[in-house]
């Protein structure tokens, strides 16, 4: 029984050393900003640009529906496709208009670029 609190426990220690790392390598305004950037790219079918792409739009619907209903609401009259286009749409404007945020962590730019897309009139 001791040998596999042990066990436990050396497993929790790993998986907190290596969560900092992860947070240490977390995206930049300017690199969700050129992948969303990708779009062009991605439609004339280079695979690159499409996975690049896919990571833009997925960054950005993972965090609009992390915060939906708390400081962003999406509409539910929408389809998820018109949305996620609306929200690469605000984010590109929102990152033109804030070109100074761009260097820092993405959520920096991402989240209150959906907070003006998308506020919560509740």
């Amino acid at each position: 029984m001791i040998h596999m609190k042990i066990q436990f426990y050396k497993k929790c220690y790993i998986v907190l050393c290596f969560s900092s790392t992860v947070l240490a390598g977390e995206e930049t305004g300017v690199e969700i900003l050129d992948t969303c950037l990708s779009e062009h790219k991605a439609m004339m079918g280079d695979p690159v640009n499409s996975v690049r792409y896919g990571l833009c739009l997925g960054y950005l619907k993972g965090v609009a529906d992390n915060l939906n209903g708390y400081t962003v609401c999406l509409p539910e009259n929408m389809s998820k496709g018109v949305i996620t286009r609306v929200l690469k749409r605000s984010f590109l404007a929102y990152s033109q208009a804030h070109q100074n945020q761009l260097s820092e962590a993405a959520k920096k730019t991402v989240v209150p670029a959906l907070m003006q897309a998308f506020p919560c009139t509740k």
